[in-house]
């Protein structure tokens, strides 16, 4: 029998939240959907920042996953550092992972914009400053990742976020987390993206 396919999700409260959604929805699994014989883990560690995953290191060594899925950076840009200084630390996590790990494929998820709240929120935050952030951190992020980890890491574009219909649709009130439409794709995002990942892991 093969061995099972490890897949892991590394990353802020995005992890915990989709990990807590999926368990109050009857129709869904910890697998993602994914055949059986997939397993997967779910780390998600709420306000960290991309500098604190490297101490967090030992959950993926201890795990061992061939495919590891990042969902990083998003606190990060609400402090006044450069996109350069997050983007770096993001590709610091990647190298642990393929080079010191040998996790076999790092996924490395979009950031996502922020859209206008509908509540009051503990941290506001400029939207264009923000959301100006979040693009530049992503247009960097795929050009490097190809350039550094060719073949082994790479942004997975997140699809169904960025049309204001469907930001509307997607986001919580708060404007920063997800709806349950939000959450449904968020998990469409991150199976494509996997087998995505494991396809060319089998090229």
């Amino acid at each position: 029998m093969a061995a099972p396919i490890k897949m892991q999700l590394f990353g802020h409260s995005f992890v915990s939240r989709l990990k807590d959604f999926i368990r109050h929805k009857d129709e869904l699994n910890y697998r993602l959907g994914l055949q059986l014989g997939t397993m997967v883990q779910f780390n998600g560690f709420p306000g960290a920042r991309a500098r604190s995953f490297i101490g967090k290191m030992d959950f993926v060594a201890d795990y061992s996953p061939d495919i590891l899925v990042l969902l990083v950076g998003t606190n990060d840009l609400y402090e006044d550092v450069s996109v350069e200084s997050i983007e770096e630390q993001i590709c610091d996590i990647v190298y642990e992972a393929i080079s010191n790990i040998k996790v076999a494929k790092v996924i490395v998820c979009q950031v996502l914009h922020r859209c206008e709240p509908k509540i009051r929120t503990r941290f506001p935050v400029d939207l264009h400053w923000f959301n100006a952030r979040v693009d530049t951190l992503n247009s960097s992020l795929d050009t490097t990742l190809k350039s550094r980890f060719p073949n082994r890491a790479f942004l997975w574009r997140m699809k169904g976020f960025w049309s204001q219909e469907t930001k509307n649709k997607n986001f919580a009130s708060d404007g920063c987390h997800l709806s349950d439409d939000g959450q449904f794709k968020l998990l469409s995002n991150i199976r494509a993206a996997i087998i995505a990942a494991h396809r060319q892991s089998l090229k």
